[in-house]
């Protein structure tokens, strides 16, 4: 045998080759869950993609990785976040007409709590008539919420319940696909998770859909979560995303996998906010060498790596890379927390600790995909441009306020990196409110 002759390899038959010997060790088999090695990936290339610093998509370019998403196999794909009711609705037919066959999830239909305070059925009637396949509902409360187990803050886990029965309820009676999903679910207690879970399924949720928000879960904790999970809801679907700020993203997927996930949520290239979330390439090629079926074509992955890179402008390992990408302590707006919460709270580790504390930005989506997944009463003002001049210390009049609107979108046009500050936007504030002197 000579050493070009690889024909002593088997090089393609899991668990032959693909993975170390120690993971087909019975201690390890024994704990995978009994449903076996079957998962889907659900893509959110299109609904975290935007999250990032920056960078938006054009209607042609979204068109164009929606198909080649679906060529790729993927179980589900998310819908573009941020899109006005018109423009959602025309991009799912789109998609359809062309002969996109995968299901279509509508990932974001949020309630503020409490429900009396806006038109939220208006909101629901607007999504569920964009004619996807599958809607994600999710009640929104405040952080100090689930960071005291609900023993601080405006809501009771009753009212929450109460909330989860009314909206998921709405949606099923419309015949609607609902799954339910609650905001940074990670962080809630194990009971506490489990008794929204069966909140969502009691109303009739065809599934579940949970968040490691923050990027902060390992692979154990994952498991322990998606496993107590599945004890709960049963045959009904388990969504699980996780965000990569620690870099553990591709563990905790396999993870949850191994507990009885049913949905991968992950997106090409790790494309998110912060660090990103589960790159769907990594994903999906550990999920092949440990022997499970995600139905993925792997011989697609790196034309459709190559197209994300250059839809949302390259570079986009510079930005996400855990700890030390560019963007790994940056969202546009509040990103993930309220304007009250401290600042910190968005990250896995305080930016604080590594010198390099979180930091808000005004770029792109400020203007489009915060301003519709906004709802109603989630801030003090109907647009987070406002909330920054309310914050800075200034008040503006309607007149003045879309004076620095336009300003601020003229500042965005002439910056390669797509953003701009708060210090700058403060400086807009002022030579607008200065002009009036």
């Amino acid at each position: 045998m000579t050493v070009q002759d690889h024909s002593w390899g088997p090089w393609h038959k899991p668990p032959e080759y693909f993975s170390v010997p120690a993971y087909w060790d019975p201690e390890i088999q024994d704990a995978i869950a009994a449903k076996g090695r079957s998962v889907k990936i659900i893509d959110c290339t299109l609904s975290e993609g935007e999250d990032m610093v920056g960078r938006h998509l054009s209607w042609a370019a979204r068109i164009r990785l929606a198909h080649m998403l679906d060529e790729l196999g993927v179980g589900e794909i998310t819908t573009p976040i941020g899109l006005s009711p018109r423009e959602l609705k025309d991009w799912v037919r789109a998609c359809k007409r062309g002969g996109i066959e995968t299901p279509i999830c509508d990932k974001l239909i949020a309630h503020v709590l409490p429900l009396e305070q806006g038109d939220w059925k208006k909101r629901y009637d607007n999504h569920l008539a964009c004619e996807a396949d599958t809607f994600v509902t999710f009640p929104y409360y405040p952080q100090i919420s689930y960071w005291s187990d609900f023993t601080k803050g405006p809501f009771t886990k009753d009212q929450v319940v109460d909330a989860i029965h009314e909206t998921v309820s709405y949606g099923v009676e419309r015949d609607a696909q609902i799954i339910f999903s609650f905001p940074d679910s990670f962080r809630h207690s194990i009971e506490t998770i489990k008794l929204f879970c069966k909140a969502g399924v009691d109303a009739g949720a065809m599934g579940i859909y949970i968040y490691d928000s923050r990027g902060q879960s390992n692979p154990r904790a994952s498991y322990l979560i998606c496993r107590e999970i599945k004890e709960t809801i049963g045959d009904v679907n388990l969504y699980v995303q996780h965000h990569n700020d620690l870099g553990m993203a591709t563990a905790n997927s396999l993870a949850a996998a191994e507990a009885g996930a049913d949905f991968i949520d992950a997106a090409m290239n790790g494309v998110g906010d912060r660090s990103g979330t589960a790159a769907l390439e990594e994903v999906a090629c550990a999920l092949y060498a440990y022997g499970w079926d995600a139905g993925v074509r792997l011989d697609k992955l790196l034309p459709l790596a190559e197209e994300v890179e250059k839809a949302f402008g390259g570079n986009i390992s510079n930005a996400i890379k855990p700890i030390i990408g560019w963007q790994a302590n940056m969202e546009e707006g509040y990103g993930h927390r309220d304007p009250d919460d401290p600042p910190e709270s968005p990250m896995a580790i305080a930016g604080e600790v590594l010198g390099k504390p979180f930091e808000s930005v005004i770029g792109p989506n400020v203007f489009g995909k915060i301003h519709y997944i906004q709802p109603e009463g989630l801030h003090k003002h109907k647009e987070i441009i406002a909330d920054f001049i309310g914050e800075l210390g200034f008040e503006c009049s309607e007149e003045d306020l879309e004076e620095v609107r336009n300003r601020t979108k003229d500042a965005l046009l002439g910056r390669a990196e797509g953003y701009i500050t708060i210090d700058e936007l403060r400086l807009i504030v002022e030579g607008v409110l200065g002009s009036n002197d």
